[in-house]
Formats: C-alpha cells, structure tokens, sequence
C-alpha cells in the first residue's frame, strides 16, 4: 500500500499509520514541536488540523482563509510570524489548490518547515503534479468519508529521509526497525494494520 502511494502522489517516502489525526500527530513530533510553539494554519478546516497541534502543547494560530479558493490566505501568513513560530499548515480545502508557490516561497524565506494536511487533496492536481505529498511533511486520511478508504488510516509523506526514519520508528511505539525491543524514544502505537493496507489497495 504504501509502494503505490509513493507512485501515485511521486513522494520518496510514505509511512501508512492509524487514522489522519495520527498522521498529523507523527508530522508535528517528528519536526520536534515543542510547548508554546507557534504553528500558523487556516481558520477553516477539520479540528484535527489544529488539535494536532495542541497535542505537543504547541499553539495554534489562526489566519483569515481567502473567499475565493477556501484555503489559507497566503497574504495574512507573514503578518502572522513571530519569534514563536515553528512551522506552516494548509490544507487544499475540498481538493480546491491552495496557492502553494507563495507558501513555498515565505517557508523558504523564514526557514519554517510546511505540515501539508492533504486529507483532503488524493486526486486533484496543480501544475501538472499530484496534490498530497508537498510540505516539508505532508499528511493524508483514509477515513471513510475520504477520496479513497482503508476504514481507518492514514500515511505521512516526506521527502527527507531523517525525518522518514524518525516516523518509522515513532509510530512504532519508539522501537527501532532493525532492533526488536530497542525503544530509542517516546513513540506510540500507530501502526496500520494489514487488513487496512489490503482495503486501500482494494
């Protein structure tokens, strides 16, 4: 299963988990966000986008989404930025773009890294290139209610190797893959399980 995203959305690395919520969960540990950490993100969009967050004691911050497309309005971004900010999050609102040149662009500028939540993106394009696999970490679910469905699951995307290995062993419960046992860090059980994967192949 996670073979064929990696295909289908050209990611390098794809780690298949239990549900979205997790999915984000894993991109925001993974990155290493801390208390009073600031995470900027769109006012409109599922709780999980934002309780993610909270989970890491972080704070969400809340920008205006723009009228036309329903996704962050990449204008209000940088007027948001302060010291306390440690990543950007978007989501492509019904599959419908965001402007993701210009969010590229200010987390180039400020060095932040992009949590990309495309629980809402399997299937739509931009510029020819497949939409749910393009942040720093990007995040999908296969919720029932979603574009294609594992019951429930869901897989976090990157094209960093360090951070695919971490995820590896995060949603093993911090247990190193080579080293059965061998618990390296504070992870959790967010394994998919192999039912799941046969669905989504399905």
């Amino acid at each position: 299963f996670e073979e064929k995203l990696k295909k289908l959305l050209k990611s390098k690395y794809v780690v298949a988990v239990s549900n979205g919520t997790v999915a984000l969960d894993l991109a925001y540990k993974a990155i290493g966000l801390k208390r009073k950490d600031e995470v900027i993100l769109p006012a409109m969009s599922y709780i999980s986008t934002a309780s993610a967050i909270s989970y890491q004691g972080g704070i969400p911050f809340f920008v205006d989404i723009d009228p036309i497309n329903n996704c962050i309005d990449t204008r209000q971004i940088e007027k948001a930025i302060s010291k306390k900010t440690k990543a950007l999050s978007f989501i492509d609102y019904g599959g419908n773009p965001a402007n993701h040149k210009k969010i590229l662009k200010i987390s180039k500028k400020y060095k932040l890294p992009i949590i990309h939540d495309a629980a809402q993106s399997l299937g739509a394009y931009i510029d020819q290139k497949p939409l749910g696999a393009n942040g720093t970490l990007s995040t999908m679910s296969f919720h029932m209610a979603k574009i294609i469905t594992t019951i429930e699951g869901g897989a976090v995307f990157t094209n960093n190797f360090k951070l695919f290995k971490k995820l590896l062993i995060l949603r093993n419960i911090g247990e190193i893959p080579s080293k059965k046992y061998n618990h390296v860090m504070l992870g959790t059980n967010a394994r998919m399980t192999e039912l799941q994967a046969a669905f989504g192949i399905a």
